[in-house]
């Protein structure tokens, strides 16, 4: 690889490592509430869920948060879908997710976010 791409690649994870820690993302595992997710799976998403908050976040506020989990349709075949609360600066929106786990506790899920639900909770 020549000298440019690695300075340019070496660049760009720079930036978007200061981009994504300049906002405080709450987010260990394990997650809140009364997720069936595997720790894996719950990693894997949680990266998605925070990006999706810092997409909404505003300039004056940097925190986005996975405060609570629930299961809204339960596991069949692997197969169940959950509800994840989701505090970004002064809203909280519930974020519905599908999730697919296999044997191993990887997985896939998949994010609806045209069927999040918001509301304003103020300051704290």
């Amino acid at each position: 690889m020549s000298k440019l791409k690695v300075l340019l690649l070496t660049l760009a994870l720079l930036s978007s490592t200061v981009a994504f820690a300049y906002y405080n993302f709450i987010g260990e595992v394990p997650l809140p509430g009364k997720t069936q997710a595997s720790p894996q799976l719950q990693q894997d998403t949680i990266f998605s869920v925070g990006a999706y908050g810092l997409r909404i976040a505003t300039k004056d506020c940097f925190t986005v948060a996975i405060t609570n989990t629930e299961v809204s349709k339960p596991k069949k075949d692997n197969k169940w879908e959950e509800i994840w609360t989701l505090k970004v600066c002064e809203r909280e929106g519930r974020l519905p997710i599908q999730f697919t786990e296999n044997a191993d506790g990887t997985g896939s899920f998949a994010l609806d976010y045209m069927n999040i639900k918001w509301r304003t909770v103020g300051k704290k």
